[in-house]
């Protein structure tokens, strides 16, 4: 089994763990407090573009769907943050996620006039970075309020830290990675997927957990 078949493999474990996730979510969702409820809209909308992803690439270039997929997923993680997260205005974060939005709608609007041997895509990178000041953003303002009940934020924000951060390294020579002929760009490739696939695993896990576990509680201290 070569590099490319282990690729397409590992790619099909995407949408699997993700249909998993949002059926566990689904079933446990009356159950769950509005962290997990909201990880199982992600994980929907992470299904609905890997599935568009999947279709768009048959017919052509799907590159685009990356760039949809950057603002979707930003504009998802900014309006989380401030609803559920933050206490604070946070005004700066604001300007920047505004900024960064823009800058990758921008990218959407020249898609159809770039060669796909020019293109060069930040979205990703600015979508990470986005995410990442969120998380660091979070860990600032909560760490001297710190309580125990809420540990299992401070865990998710910082597995979001983690995966976030390398995701962005991956995603940093991104014209290389849709390039290269020497077949390296593959062990790239692999590394995005497996990391991804833990990800959605962990988010997973953490839904079906914490439905089970609220399932079990006296409805009045849930």
């Amino acid at each position: 089994m070569n590099f490319i078949e282990i690729l397409r493999l590992l790619s099909l474990l995407t949408p699997i763990i993700l249909t998993v996730g949002v059926g566990i979510g689904g079933y446990f969702y009356k159950y769950l407090d509005i962290t997990h409820k909201s990880m199982t809209y992600y994980m929907l909308v992470m299904l609905i573009v890997d599935t568009a992803s999947w279709i768009v690439g048959a017919y052509g270039n799907n590159h685009i769907v990356l760039l949809l997929y950057s603002l979707i997923e930003m504009i998802l993680f900014t309006v989380f943050y401030f609803k559920y997260f933050f206490n604070a205005s946070h005004k700066l974060i604001v300007i920047l996620s505004f900024l960064a939005g823009s800058y990758i709608f921008y990218e959407i609007m020249i898609f159809s006039s770039i060669e796909l041997t020019q293109f060069q895509s930040y979205a990703k990178v600015i979508d990470d970075f986005i995410i990442i000041i969120l998380t660091l953003t979070f860990f600032h303002e909560k760490i001297n309020i710190y309580k125990e009940s809420k540990w299992n934020n401070f865990k998710i924000n910082a597995i979001l830290l983690v995966y976030f951060s390398v995701n962005l390294i991956f995603f940093l020579p991104y014209n290389f990675l849709i390039n290269e002929s020497s077949g390296l760009k593959h062990y790239f490739w692999i590394g995005i997927v497996i990391i991804t696939v833990l990800f959605y695993s962990y988010l997973t896990h953490s839904i079906w957990k914490n439905g089970r576990t609220r399932k079990l509680l006296p409805s009045g201290s849930r």
